[in-house]
This record gives C-alpha cells, structure tokens and sequence, in this order.
C-alpha cells in the first residue's frame, strides 16, 4: 500500500472506532410521563427520551430487562410510519404509538429476534405516530391502553 492509501485506512478506521463508541454511550434523558389510560386513569412511567439519530438507533439493544412501569420513549420531528425491529433485544415488548396529539394510534406486541437479522422482522403502525413508547410486553392489556381510547400526556416533552 501506499502511505496515502495508508492513511485513508486509518482515518476511516478512526471515523468508524468514534462512531461506534458514539453508539455504544448514548443515553438519552430520562424523564416521568403519563398516560391516561381507556378510564380515565394516570400511569406513571418512567423512561429514557431516545429523540436523536444514535438514541433512537440503539432503542433497547443489550437491554436484559426492564422495571415493571419503565421504557423507552421515541420522538420524532414529524408524524410518520417509522418501524421498528427488535434487532439485538431481549426483551418482549409492546410498542404504543402516539400521533402527534398524543392520541394512541396503534399497539403492536413485538417479540425479541437476538441477533439473528434474517429472523428479525420489523413493526410498522396502521397509522402515523410521531410518538413511541416501548414497555414490556403486557403493559397495555394490563393497564387498559386503548387505540383511539389512551393518550400520553406530551405537555412536558
């Protein structure tokens, strides 16, 4: 090689060694939200705000577990169809999507796939959310989180 091949060999292995050490430590803000539920009812959940392109690339990847009213909260800039795999996650979990009101617009239960990636299918909601709570699976039936019925309390986001 030569040393200017050499040298476009390091830096893009620098550039590569920054972006994964970007990836690996982002964390993003944790806050208490609320929603309220088909009944009228508030439930606190406590949750790690992913709102950048790194947060909400990693989501809940290497995750062994989380805590019973505890998850991850997506927002995006704008309403839309994002989907979502659970590449790299160990945790069963339910996806709550919330429009841009806060109204829920879909829950969809996703299942973990590790890190098979032909095996990993992705969730895309029926309608547009600009909001996303991932929780453990079961959440929702259990506290009566209704499409069109719930909504999360976006006044603080």
């Amino acid at each position: 090689m030569r040393p200017n091949e050499v040298a476009v060999v390091l830096l893009a292995a620098i550039i590569l060694l920054l972006v994964i050490y970007y990836f690996v430590t982002a964390k993003g803000e944790r806050k208490r939200i609320s929603l309220v539920n088909s009944e009228g009812s508030k439930i606190s959940v406590d949750v790690e705000i992913a709102n950048n392109t790194a947060t909400r690339t990693k989501g809940l990847m290497g995750r062994a577990s989380l805590g019973e009213n505890e998850g991850m909260l997506f927002v995006f800039d704008r309403p839309g169809l994002y989907s979502f795999w659970m590449l790299n996650t160990a945790i069963p979990l339910d996806g709550i999507y919330f429009d841009e009101n806060g109204t829920v617009v879909d829950v969809i239960g996703m299942a973990p796939c590790g890190l098979n990636v032909t095996k990993c299918r992705t969730y895309t909601p029926k309608a547009s959310a600009r909001y996303v709570l991932e929780v453990n699976q079961g959440f929702s039936e259990r506290n009566k989180i209704a499409v069109g019925k719930s909504r999360l309390e976006t006044k603080n986001l």
